[in-house]
């Protein structure tokens, strides 16, 4: 069976952690949340203060092992799973992925990731997630989504999301937030946040979680 690499781009909020999840578990594949490696970077970056000198920023990247496994995430020695997941960390995550050293260091160890667990036999494929998978990281990707929603609806499952861990927000605030963020992604010199040519736009802002799973796997089944 042919190895596939499924990229799955869109903005923060829109729901691609969970179907990329689902997805690896439907098709036996490595689900690989690049999002949560730039997450892990931010959160290490806060603890040196956020510096911005390359040699530093280049030292950070390479110093910085991150393991994926069984649901949790660790950075080094520390399991990181809910600490990358606060809304700092998000602003930092997409304050650091705009330094183009860290960029091209994250994107090496995406792809040796990737690599590796083609080589294993373990896994049917490998299903990325993040902002440039289709367009920098895998633009050879074998089949490539751009997901995306209305940010009032983005924010408002942000919103619910962080609820319902008991921590207190404001959705005005989530949502001013939110679309700072995507200014931020869509407008940065480097591997700025835009469709492939060749992406399927999946709109979620109407439809459920499974009608989504299910339109990607139709498509994914074409090229099976």
């Amino acid at each position: 069976m042919k190895f596939l690499i499924i990229a799955i781009d869109g903005p923060s909020g829109v729901g691609k952690s969970t179907l990329s999840s689902l997805l690896a578990d439907k098709l036996g594949g490595l689900y690989v949340d690049t999002g949560a490696m730039f997450r892990c970077l931010a959160w290490r970056w806060q603890q040196l203060d956020c510096p911005e000198d390359d040699d530093e920023l280049r030292n950070l990247g390479l110093q910085t092992r991150i393991k994926m496994a069984s649901n949790q995430i660790w950075c080094n020695s520390t399991e990181v799973t809910e600490l990358i997941r606060s809304e700092q960390v998000s602003a930092l995550s997409s304050q650091i992925s705009k330094f183009p050293v860290i960029r091209d260091i994250m994107k090496q160890k995406q792809r040796e990731l990737v690599e590796d667990v083609r080589n294993s036999g373990s896994f049917s494929g490998a299903i990325l997630e993040g902002r440039d998978i289709g367009t920098v990281i895998f633009p050879n990707a074998d089949i490539k989504f751009f997901v995306d929603a209305d940010p009032e609806i983005r924010a408002q499952r942000r919103f619910d999301q962080l609820r319902q861990k008991g921590e207190e927000v404001e959705f005005d605030i989530i949502l001013q937030a939110l679309k700072e963020r995507d200014a931020k992604d869509r407008n940065r010199s480097v591997a700025p946040l835009v469709p492939a040519d060749d992406a399927i736009l999946v709109d979620t802002s109407k439809m459920g979680e499974q009608q989504v799973l299910n339109t990607m796997l139709q498509h994914i089944e074409k090229i099976k």
